[in-house]
Formats: structure tokens, sequence, C-alpha cells
């Protein structure tokens, strides 16, 4: 299954998956919400993907 934001790709599940359990992580860890630019890094993705990812998230 996949999700599509109105104005982004769409994200595979497992995308999105991964995508949730970086920001948890990144979250527990440093306190705050991560940014799409540290989880596109994060991810090996661009930075398209991880805005949409963290707007699904």
């Amino acid at each position: 299954m996949t999700g599509r934001p109105a104005s982004g790709p769409a994200i595979p599940a497992a995308l999105l998956d991964a995508a949730r359990r970086i920001a948890d992580t990144h979250r527990a860890e440093h306190g705050t919400p991560i940014s799409a630019a540290h989880l596109g890094t994060r991810m090996g993705v661009a930075l398209p993907v991880a805005t949409a990812a963290l707007a699904q998230l």
C-alpha cells in the first residue's frame, strides 16, 4: 500500500515504516522532531521524498 500526499510523490509502505522508525529514534534521542533534510540524509532519499514521508507520519 502506498500513500500520496496532495503535492508529493507516492511513498511505499516499507519506506514510510523506515521513515517512522528513524523519526521516532531521532525524537527519543534528541527530544525534537527530525527535519526533512536530516531524514532524507539518513534514508538516502531526495528531499521531496523525505518531506512527503514526514507529512504522512
